[in-house]
């Protein structure tokens, strides 16, 4: 049987991820209430407009799925998973969804201050946040499997 702490200590993963979706629904909540701020996006032929609001709801879903799957092994497995690798994929994932933000943010400052839907092309960090932050996300995602891998290793180690 495992002490309050030990569980606590287990679930904190799955804490820290749910606290980030509230925060990360949060602003997408109240801008939804002020003027859209959006960016066009041509690829191919098909024309997307995406709006921060988009992007932070999204962000606030993929950290309550990350929450929910770290509940779940902390709940129903018996070997949870492991909490060091859990906090390094909160904190890839933090840094991936700040990026993507801010980067977004820069893109619609800079489109609506030149007057065009297009980014100028003196000004490339955007661009670059957007890349990192999206690799970042993406690492995130590495970081889970890795700790799924891990843990199922373990298990079947231990039989």
């Amino acid at each position: 049987m495992l002490a309050v702490g030990e569980e606590e200590s287990k679930m904190l993963p799955a804490r820290l991820f749910a606290a980030l979706a509230i925060l990360q629904f949060g602003p997408a909540r109240s801008e939804n209430k002020t003027a859209h701020q959006s960016i066009d996006v041509y690829i191919h032929d098909t024309y997307f407009v995406v709006a921060k609001t988009h992007l932070q709801l999204l962000q606030a879903l993929a950290s309550a799925c990350f929450a929910l799957i770290y509940l779940a092994a902390a709940r129903w497995i018996l070997h949870p998973l492991n909490n060091s690798l859990g906090l390094t994929h909160l904190v890839v994932a933090t840094i991936g969804s700040v990026l993507l933000t801010v980067s977004l943010s820069a893109f619609v400052s800079l489109a609506s201050a030149s007057g065009l839907s297009a980014i100028p092309p003196a000004n490339h960090w955007p661009l670059l946040a957007c890349f990192a932050g999206v690799l970042c996300c993406l690492s995130g995602c590495v970081m889970l499997a890795v700790n799924c891998t891990w843990t199922a290793v373990t298990v079947f180690r231990s039989h």
